[in-house]
């Protein structure tokens, strides 16, 4: 009884989020973001008192990859989902001079009565 009782308590705890993070802390440093089957390569220069952020996102399913640029000044942080691609929310922040990218995948929860 006890491990049904802890089987049922884990199944009903709140489900990790699946977040991939990278942070950028050096003007050209570059790297890459998985999140719900897009892959997101991104670099950043300086501009001034800005980051201009260069990425490219790609689904993996033979499309060429898609351009994306950003200006980002300190403090700045922006949330926005890519354009054909539902299964991700991408967070772009700079903060103590680096910018850090997060891709995470969207999560559907069941309401039971």
């Amino acid at each position: 009884m006890k491990a049904l009782t802890l089987a049922a308590l884990i199944a009903a705890a709140p489900v990790a989020s699946l977040a991939d993070s990278l942070t950028l802390a050096t003007p050209l440093s570059g790297g890459t973001v998985h999140a719900a089957g897009t892959d997101l390569s991104a670099y950043w220069v300086e501009d001034g008192d800005a980051a201009e952020l260069v990425a490219y996102y790609s689904t993996g399913s033979g499309a060429a990859p898609q351009p994306l640029r950003m200006r980002l000044t300190e403090g700045d942080r922006v949330v926005f989902g890519l354009p054909g691609q539902s299964g991700a929310t991408w967070s772009f922040a700079r903060e103590a001079g680096a910018v850090t990218i997060t891709g995470e995948a969207l999560h559907s929860q069941l309401a039971m009565n």
